[in-house]
């Protein structure tokens, strides 16, 4: 059985290598443009959840920009007093960057778990409300798209009436690297993590017209973190979206990830039970006041 596994590992990475460095060319070699508009949303905060966490954003944006969306839409959730917003500095250097600020306040009046500085899916339903593409992908700030989901969006059609995930492979990634992803980030992995149905939390694309109805991830989790992804990915499945894999996305390994096995700032975990839920007409902070603070950068505020 050793010996059996061993070689199916072998042969993974063999395959994994070849697609990926032919998919790498390819981004470079073809320039077929989209069919449709993408905006990715993505979240975060500067606390300590990782040393270089700014960094990776930074390299993630950039890629995704260069390879796949018109737009990011970056929301800082409940910011640490005393330490400069990430949004600042992502607006000022991304011209296609757009942020949101979630003060201490707001968290306040929604999180009822200590443990969660972070409410995660509050945050991305944030983005999801204020993207303005055809499609809208909830992805994870430390995550690029792999060239094979590029390409297949690029080659098209992806069609409205279904939902698409993605099989995720960690990277190695050393702490404090400041190099752009490269060939070889695309051909060699760390580690596979099974693709499911409802995905892993680090991407899912759909219509925006489909978040909109299904009016993004459910808000009345104010204890959770882990499953909320799939209960949104249940959620759009019950809104009429077929659920559908679309390839790969790299995720820059970190000590601090549940695929490590530390589980730093996780709250509980949601199920699919009870699918479809209803958050507000108010979801995704919708009836917040947005004051622009600096150029492409809002703070939202309790009207």
């Amino acid at each position: 059985m050793r010996l059996v596994h061993s070689f199916k590992h072998r042969t993974d990475r063999l395959r994994y290598a070849i697609r990926g460095g032919i998919g790498y060319a390819r981004l470079w070699l073809e320039a077929k443009p989209l069919t449709h508009s993408l905006s990715l949303v993505m979240v975060g905060r500067n606390d300590d959840y990782m040393p270089d966490f700014a960094q990776r954003v930074r390299i993630a944006i950039e890629w995704n920009l260069r390879h796949l969306v018109e737009e990011v839409i970056f929301v800082e959730w409940n910011p640490p007093e005393g330490r400069p917003w990430l949004s600042t500095g992502l607006a000022r250097d991304f011209s296609r960057v757009r942020c949101y600020v979630v003060p201490h306040a707001i968290h306040l009046e929604i999180a009822r778990n200590p443990s969660l500085p972070l409410m995660e899916y509050h945050a991305k339903n944030v983005g999801i409300r204020r993207a303005k593409s055809d499609w809208v992908i909830a992805g994870n700030a430390d995550v690029a798209v792999a060239p094979d989901a590029i390409l297949t969006i690029r080659q098209g059609p992806i069609e409205e009436g279904r939902a698409y995930t993605a099989e995720r492979m960690d990277i190695e990634w050393e702490v404090g690297r400041k190099e752009q992803l490269r060939c070889r980030d695309c051909v060699r992995f760390k580690r596979r993590v099974e693709w499911t149905t409802y995905g892993t939390g680090d991407f899912l694309m759909a219509p925006r017209k489909g978040w909109e109805l299904a009016r993004g991830y459910d808000e009345s989790l104010v204890r959770h973190r882990i499953g909320c992804d799939r209960r949104g990915a249940a959620q759009l499945e019950a809104h009429g979206h077929s659920m559908r894999r679309l390839g790969q996305i790299l995720h820059m390994a970190h000590p601090t990830s549940c695929t490590e096995g530390v589980r730093p700032h996780h709250g509980e975990l949601a199920s699919i039970e009870g699918v479809p839920y209803l958050n507000g007409e108010g979801w995704g902070l919708g009836d917040c006041h947005e004051t622009e603070v600096s150029e492409r950068v809002w703070r939202l505020e309790r009207a």
